[in-house]
């Protein structure tokens, strides 16, 4: 994956994702191995047009990452990869420069056959099938995508990952499937290509939540199940929103509740050939892109903590606290009295969520003690 800067060596299950730079020694290669890699990587660019300096080689089992793969392995590589591109994703700070993001093009993953490091084949597809074209390897080049070059650095959410792969074992292939299907449309809405249009991303984002929690491909039932499983420890009610809708008739439902009703209701438009909604919307299009992108990856984890392979942790904790409040507000804005570029509305949700974390805790140790009353 030579747009793949990660920070450190991954195991996903038998998959192994191994950093390399092109000026150190390169871990668990011999010299004439590391020197063929080198080569191969000389074909792929960075902005600057010269060889990337960082990526990450993928490795299956103990094999070398040079060596051939069964169509089998193959399919099991490129399953796990997914599930590590949807980790990254998954731990992603938003409206923060300085904090940790990448996309899904930084997990493009490049498998070469050579037989020399003179001549490389080069397979792509066309609609009918796939074309091969033979080429010098001194003259291919592989550019990075620019939205993958501004990424500095990946790291995987290794407990999330963890927590997957153990479901993947335990669970039916039937369940898996639409598991697969769920985290294959979140990463593929989340590649940051310019060339994706918003509708697609959004009719993806949608698939995903319907396949995750087995729901109809009705409005009212995705909302429910996604209501029933991602739950804070004050909801807030429509009734007591600042954003409000004459559609919403029944005061008493929470916003996420509405917000996922209004996505997926919408996603029939864009599904159905429609580049422009004319349905009444209380979030605007990328208000809505922004907030499933954060809702998905708490869904999947509320999931698993259903399911007893997961454990909510403070973050996880916050986040789900912050996200109706967050959606309340006006959150592509720069906030009242912006003190610094990274204060944001969701940092700023963050933190009140993070206070009054600290602030039950307080209280349960307190009562614990019994240096507080349990009323």
């Amino acid at each position: 994956m030579p747009w793949c800067r990660i920070d450190k060596t991954y195991f996903v299950g038998d998959v192994g994702l191994i950093p390399f730079h092109r000026d150190r020694p390169a871990e668990g290669l011999d010299e004439l191995t590391t020197l063929k890699v080198r080569t191969i990587l000389s074909s792929y660019k960075d902005l600057d047009g010269h060889p990337v300096r960082e990526a990450a080689l993928v490795q299956y089992g103990t094999k070398s990452p040079l060596a051939d793969l069964t169509d089998g392995e193959l399919e099991l590589t490129r399953e796990h990869v997914q599930l590590a591109c949807f980790s990254a994703l998954a731990k992603r700070e938003y409206f923060n420069q300085l904090g940790p993001y990448c996309n899904t093009d930084c997990f493009i993953l490049y498998g070469q056959r050579f037989d020399d490091l003179a001549f490389v084949a080069i397979r792509s597809r066309r609609r009918e099938g796939r074309t091969i074209d033979g080429r010098p390897l001194a003259d291919m080049v592989f550019s990075t995508p620019v939205h993958a070059s501004t990424v500095r650095q990946v790291s995987l959410d290794e407990t999330l990952l963890a927590a997957l792969l153990a479901f993947r074992k335990d669970t039916s292939d039937e369940e898996w499937s639409r598991w697969q299907n769920a985290i294959a449309c979140f990463n593929q809405a989340n590649t940051d290509n310019d060339s994706i249009q918003y509708q697609v991303e959004w009719v993806l984002l949608a698939s995903a939540f319907e396949h995750l929690v087995a729901a109809r491909s009705n409005a009212e039932d995705v909302a429910q199940k996604f209501t029933d499983a991602v739950i804070p420890v004050r909801s807030l009610s429509t009734g007591s929103a600042k954003r409000q809708s004459n559609r919403w008739s029944d005061k008493s439902k929470s916003l996420r509740y509405e917000w996922m009703r209004e996505f997926y209701r919408i996603r029939g438009d864009f599904a159905h050939g429609r580049l422009k909604t004319q349905q009444p919307a209380v979030w605007i299009p990328l208000e809505h892109i922004v907030l499933a992108t954060i809702a998905f990856p708490l869904l999947v984890r509320c999931v698993l903590k259903q399911k007893g392979k997961y454990q909510l942790r403070d973050e996880d904790e916050m986040q789900i606290n912050a996200f109706e409040g967050f959606a309340d507000e006006q959150f592509l804005s720069p906030p009242n009295g912006q003190t610094s570029s990274i204060d944001s509305v969701w940092g700023r949700a963050l933190q009140k969520a993070r206070s009054d974390l600290l602030g039950r805790k307080l209280e349960e140790t307190l009562k614990a003690k019994g240096l507080l009353d349990n009323e």
